[in-house]
């Protein structure tokens, strides 16, 4: 399967080892200074590229259309395998829309809130991102090594995925530390 799209798929192990190191990073060790302040209107940026791509993952998805892929990889395959649905059902690019819409709501509500509801907004940022993660590592996984074609767009969200999770990992390591002082 592999062989079928060597440059998708070699593009797939590169994320999917990026993600992996990444997690293995932030288990290990939480407090490292990758993100020095309260993350800002970067994180409406990011977020809204990644509703952009999840969005037109839903569309494809959810209508049966083919994908604009670009000269690497066949979304086509990907978007058309049983892996594009969640249970069958639900198109994986909208369980991602509303992963992304929850991380802007969570992020609003760290610069609307202080205080323990701040603090838990940014532990929930961390965990979505952590999660969500986890899940592109999953589904990046199951491109070259089951599917045997890689998706660009799906790439992009797990990358998209991964930085927010950079930017979340001090401000959710610190919230939590905080949380469980006053407990």
């Amino acid at each position: 399967l592999y062989n079928q799209d060597r440059v998708g798929n070699s593009m797939s192990v590169v994320v999917l080892v990026a993600m992996v190191i990444s997690l293995m990073i932030v288990a290990s060790r939480p407090h490292l200074p990758v993100w020095r302040r309260e993350p800002g209107v970067e994180v409406l940026l990011i977020s809204i590229l990644g509703i952009g791509v999840a969005s037109y993952l839903t569309y494809v998805e959810s209508r049966g259309v083919l994908a604009v892929c670009g000269p690497v990889g066949d979304c086509n395959t990907v978007q058309q395998s049983e892996y594009a649905k969640l249970f069958g059902l639900i198109p994986v690019g909208a369980l991602g829309l509303a992963g992304y819409v929850a991380i802007i709501a969570a992020w609003w509500m760290t610069k609307r809130y202080s205080g323990a509801a701040a603090d838990w907004a940014r532990l929930s940022l961390l965990g979505m991102t952590v999660f969500g993660t986890l899940f592109s590592v999953y589904l990046t996984f199951l491109e070259p090594f089951v599917i045997g074609a890689t998706c660009a767009w799906c790439l992009t969200s797990a990358v998209i995925m991964t930085v927010l999770m950079w930017v979340f990992v001090r401000p959710g390591a610190e919230a939590w530390a905080r949380i469980r002082s006053t407990r």
